[in-house]
């Protein structure tokens, strides 16, 4: 039987909190620890995505990219290192595996860390178990072979998702602070776009929002005398969330206006958005 707290306790756990954007508390602990548990979290992907719309996701199309040039050429042979070797990096470059606001020429490339995005797409493929490192090797597991073969963008793209969220860490050496909620907290924000990115807004707007629900974050970051807390917080929720996170899986546009000092950048949605996350009730 369950005593009057115990009951207050629950009821309290399932009223819809405002800062949570109508989440209750139940559904918003779920959608941190518990991302893709159907019992605890209200999140859900969406099994059947058409496959013009995943195509434009272009970290998407870069990793399959990637898996396919490793397979032509594997068992590739690593570095004294354990890096991918120059030609390799620079033929991927070749392919198109940059991002647009890298300014890198292909003779610049001597080495796997003169591209951070190839560098980053070396390591997450890794820990997200589609490729193997043996004897100073590396080459394909089954996993990856099994999409390679079978080519069922849908099943692919949730796949890279869910690792990328639980699997790769977003602030791998961007120089803020580790902040585990920015990351924990990547459906909060997703939710956020579904609910306002149809209109173009700047990162102020959803660094609001995010802070009201989650106050204690602005504590990872303290001001100098160029930046607020508030200023470097935004900066890294941008970087790691809109510009590694949800532009890389196709998931919003960002489009940059004005000089180098007074740039602004607003944010919307895309057209895969939607089709990818679906929200139920807990």
């Amino acid at each position: 039987m369950i005593n009057d707290l115990d009951y207050f306790k629950h009821a309290a756990n399932n009223y819809p909190v405002d800062d949570f954007e109508g989440f209750t508390s139940y559904e918003m602990h779920g959608l941190l620890y518990f991302p893709f548990d159907e019992k605890k979290s209200p999140l859900s992907l969406n099994t059947e995505v058409e496959s013009k719309l995943i195509s434009k996701s272009s970290f998407y199309n870069h990793i399959i990219k990637y898996l396919e040039h490793l397979r032509e050429n594997q068992p590739l042979k690593l570095t004294q290192k354990g890096n991918l070797p120059r030609k390799f990096c620079r033929e991927l470059f070749d392919m198109g595996l940059m991002e647009e606001e890298m300014i890198i020429s292909r003779n610049q490339i001597t080495r796997e860390h003169d591209s951070l995005y190839i560098h980053a797409i070396n390591v997450f493929t890794r820990l997200a178990g589609l490729t193997k490192k043996i004897n100073w090797k590396i080459s394909l597991t089954k996993k990856s072979v099994h999409f390679t073969d079978n080519k069922v963008p849908c099943e692919i793209y949730n796949y890279l998702f869910k690792k990328y969220v639980t699997k790769f860490n977003w602030g791998y050496s961007d120089g803020y602070p580790q902040s585990w909620i920015i990351q924990g907290s990547f459906g909060f924000t997703i939710f956020l776009v579904q609910k306002y990115g149809n209109d173009a807004r700047n990162i102020e707007f959803y660094s609001d929002k995010f802070l009201r629900a989650f106050p204690s974050a602005i504590q990872d970051y303290h001001g100098n005398i160029v930046f607020s807390a508030e200023e470097k917080f935004q900066n890294c929720y941008y970087l790691r969330v809109f510009k590694m996170f949800l532009k890389r899986f196709g998931l919003v546009n960002l489009v940059c206006t004005g000089d180098l000092l007074l740039r602004k950048t607003t944010i919307t949605k895309t057209e895969l958005i939607d089709p990818v996350i679906n929200w139920r009730t807990i």
